[in-house]
């Protein structure tokens, strides 16, 4: 952190005598992000971090590059909340204008901070070039205010008291601002929580793929009733739902939280495939290596989503071996053996060739699980007997029990745009493999259709 010139104290943490828990407020900056054109990832990342250390969130606000509006905007959260966290608009550029919204907020001027100026000029020597005349304004501050050190970038962050409220300005890039957030606010949330009285929060989040939303929170419906504690909320990710469970108080230090995760996790089963971070992926990877499994595949409309998935997990080399993206009928026949006639008289998505791509990728990589998806993604190709959405969903199991082998193909009807049905019958996909090396295989699955085939 960079003290102001002045010397003045470093920031205070404000003293709460409300028996109200305080509570913050996240405010992120850019026409990019009000327009769409971007997600803005920083908020939901904050909200969580800040409840992890027992600061709840109450209102998350996106403002365009308006200097008016970031400070009409400041203002108002500050007045709610005892923390604020800003995020973007503290480039180099006249469309950043956070620095000069705190300040009309405080009403103070803009002062030049010599300690961040140096860094400034420090960073760029070091990159063995001169520093652009433009990027002194990132060493501008509110009088009142101190610049925070930021070691992964140019923009330094600013901390400041507005009425009774912490205020922070960040980065917007996640690699500069998330190492800030842990540096600077994280301390001053202890603060904060500390003399409101330290009431705990604790969460924890149960995942599951295969199930429908509504299904999923009829199941675990007694636990979600407003004023539980602990309180259970759903939420619906392409084919994931997701139980947010949050405890506060006693109920945070109880055990309750456990049991209530371990009651959603009976509610969903077999569904519920892991806790918290473990991604869909990752929870297959752990079952096939107890089962010492390896899984291939053979993808036509998902292009390799499948695979994509898979690899993203550190080590999943020990349980996937590869496969095919057989995008052309071509390819299906050449090098997953598909007949040709095969293709002529059933259509490359349909259960006869799914069945087939799955079978060939588990023999000729040699794997116990060969997993194949065939549809169609859209936006055109479709016709009335195979509309757009429709995914033949292949699974071949060398060892389904008594030395014997079966594969299965299910059809999947799904909505959404191209990459929408890409990524979720991908997920659908991993889920049936995981279920059917736990012995759930026959479970039924979110956007399934009624096959006209119940052959095995």
């Amino acid at each position: 952190m960079f003290p102001p010139e002045s010397h003045e104290p470093m920031l205070a943490i404000r003293s709460y005598a409300s028996s109200r828990m305080p509570t913050a407020a996240v405010l992120s900056i850019g026409d990019e992000l009000v327009l769409g054109q971007i997600t803005d990832r920083n908020g939901g990342w904050l909200s969580e971090e800040l409840l992890k250390l027992g600061l709840m969130v109450n209102e998350r606000r996106t403002v365009a590059d308006d200097r008016v509006a970031i400070a009409a905007a400041l203002k108002e959260l500050a007045a709610r909340a005892a923390l604020v966290v800003v995020t973007g608009g503290l480039g180099p550029t006249d469309d950043d204008l956070s620095r000069e919204a705190l300040a009309d907020a405080l009403g103070v001027e803009l002062e030049e901070d010599g300690r961040a100026l140096q860094h400034l000029l420090d960073l760029y020597q070091r990159r063995g070039r001169p520093m652009p005349a433009m990027n002194r304004k990132q060493a501008l501050r509110p009088k009142c205010a101190q610049c925070l050190d930021n070691p992964h970038g140019t923009a330094p962050g600013i901390a400041a008291r507005l009425g009774g409220s912490e205020v922070f300005l960040l980065p917007g890039p996640p690699n500069e601002m998330r190492p800030m957030f842990h540096d600077f606010v994280s301390p001053a949330v202890l603060g904060i929580t500390a003399q409101a009285g330290g009431l705990q929060i604790a969460t924890a989040s149960v995942h599951s793929c295969g199930l429908p939303e509504s299904a999923a929170a009829e199941l675990i419906r007694p636990f979600m009733e407003r004023g539980s504690n602990p309180l259970v909320g759903t939420t619906a990710s392409g084919a994931v739902v997701s139980a947010r469970i949050r405890a506060m108080g006693a109920a945070a230090m109880d055990g309750a939280l456990e049991r209530t995760v371990q009651e959603v996790e009976r509610a969903w089963a077999p569904y519920a495939f892991g806790r918290d971070g473990l991604t869909l992926p990752a929870a297959l990877g752990e079952t096939l290596r107890r089962e010492n499994a390896m899984l291939a595949v053979a993808e036509s409309c998902s292009g390799g989503g499948v695979g994509a998935f898979i690899t993203s997990v550190a080590g999943s080399s020990r349980w996937f071996a590869g496969g095919f993206i057989t995008y052309s009928n071509e390819l299906k026949r050449d090098l997953c053996g598909v007949p040709q006639a095969m293709l002529a008289d059933h259509g490359a998505v349909s259960e006869e060739v799914a069945r087939a791509l799955a079978r060939s990728a588990a023999e000729r990589c040699n794997c116990r699980f060969g997993l194949s998806i065939t549809g169609v993604a859209g936006p055109d190709g479709g016709s009335i007997e195979k509309p757009v959405g429709l995914v033949w969903v292949g699974l071949c199991d060398r060892d389904a029990g008594h030395g014997a082998s079966t594969t299965k193909a299910r059809p999947f009807q799904l909505l959404g745009d191209r990459e929408t049905v890409r990524e979720r019958i991908a997920r659908v996909g991993l889920q049936w493999v995981r279920l059917t090396a736990l012995g759930f295989g026959d479970v039924p699955l979110l956007w399934e259709r009624p096959s006209q085939s119940a052959r095995a």
